[in-house]
């Protein structure tokens, strides 16, 4: 899917199968999804970084996924690819409020985590990579991937 639009010059909003075109920023929350977002009230921001050479050089159209597994299914919440600065930002998450974090009653609730995987053709893709957001606050997650070796499967 992702080598299809990288190499097809369409814009970004057909990158993603038909019925499924999720406009820059927006969040499927679906009506089994409501009782997460009651139990997560807060909102906290991710961005996500794409660098190459240990941080030196930015890598643009790199394709990020942001996901998250509740009660046993994968919910995919944003699908971006990094801008000519590697960067993918403004994704709004729930997160736990920065009051239930203060009361000692609200601690069984655990920290909002989300899964980001990271895939480029000419790159080693990372896979389901931890991220943990809070409420009030921007997170952000510096990615530095790592060339392949060899021949690339499309010559």
């Amino acid at each position: 899917m992702y080598r299809e639009y990288l190499y097809s010059g369409n814009n970004l909003d057909e990158i993603y199968a038909p019925g499924r075109v999720l406009p820059k920023g927006e969040t499927p929350f679906r009506d089994e999804y409501e009782e997460y977002i009651r139990a997560y009230p807060g909102r906290g921001t991710l961005k996500v970084q794409i660098s190459v050479a240990r941080g030196a050089f930015p890598l643009k159209n790199v394709l990020v996924d942001v996901s998250q597994i509740y009660n046993g299914v994968r919910y995919s919440l944003y699908n971006d690819v990094t801008d000519m600065s590697g960067i993918v930002d403004n994704m709004v998450l729930p997160a736990r409020s920065f009051e239930s974090t203060l009361n000692f009653d609200d601690s069984r609730i655990p920290e909002a985590q989300y899964l980001v995987t990271v895939y480029h053709p000419d790159f080693k893709e990372l896979t389901d990579c931890a991220v943990i957001i809070h409420d009030k606050t921007e997170t952000i997650l510096p990615v530095s991937l790592t060339p392949l070796t060899g021949e690339r499967e499309d010559g």
